[in-house]
């Protein structure tokens, strides 16, 4: 009997971690790691490839930072005071990522660089639900609107500093190939992660993200710009 209820307590400790992904994408969840496999991309031509290592790079990841704004689909859905929803997410363009060297250094920039990503999301959701919880502090219910009004800004927060630290970690790690500093990022990156752990992507955000279809009642934001919804994505 142990050893059953052992079983059943491992597939379910293996299925919390597993991984979620779609033929062209991965998709960041805790406790999944990038495998050599999910670099399905080849360099655009050799020229592309020397470009890169001559620098002294030998990889690329496409990362990108999801984002959907849903809003009430109808005037009656807001005078019933339906609040706007939003989702972000990280993802890895399998057929964009590639090595030219399959080493395990190469695969430990890669993932630091999806965790970035990751990070870059809760940063916009902390920033987005502080913002929130100001507005709506001391009312009987939720105000619909304030998601909308600060969405693009805290969806900015998040790129922009995905982009900046990818950026610095590129000039700093990747192209030196200094353990030193590498250990520093990973360091900080895993202590920012767990600090933001409350605003970690969930699986309903991904679920929306891939299928493309809102909630019932609910559609994607119709004004925004485009920057500023679908799959803006992280490169170098």
């Amino acid at each position: 009997m142990k050893r059953i209820i052992t079983l059943l307590a491992l597939l379910a400790s293996i299925s919390c971690f597993a991984q979620i992904e779609t033929e062209t994408h991965v998709f960041w969840q805790p406790g999944a790691k990038l495998t050599f496999d999910m670099f399905q991309g080849t360099p655009a031509d050799s020229a592309y490839a020397k470009k890169l290592t001559d620098i002294n790079v030998y990889h690329q990841v496409a990362t990108g930072f999801w984002a959907v704004l849903d809003v009430p689909d109808s005037k009656r859905g807001w005078k019933k005071g339906m609040v706007e929803k939003y989702y972000f997410c990280a993802a890895m363009e399998k057929g964009q990522s590639f090595f030219i060297v399959r080493d395990s250094t190469e695969l430990k920039y890669a993932q630091l660089i999806w965790d970035i990503c990751e990070l870059s999301t809760r940063i916009s959701r902390r920033n987005l639900n502080q913002f929130v919880s100001s507005v709506n502090e001391g009312l009987k219910k939720p105000a619909n609107g304030a998601i909308s009004i600060q969405y693009m800004t805290c969806l900015n927060d998040g790129r922009e500093f995905g982009k900046e630290v990818t950026h610095a970690l590129f000039d700093d790690v990747i192209t030196t190939h200094d353990e030193n500093e590498y250990q520093k990022y990973r360091s900080q990156i895993d202590s920012l992660l767990q600090e933001l752990e409350p605003y970690a992507t969930t699986e309903e955000e991904i679920h929306r993200l891939i299928t493309e279809k809102p909630e019932e009642g609910y559609m994607p934001a119709p004004t925004l710009q485009e920057d500023f919804k679908g799959r803006g994505h992280i490169r170098y």
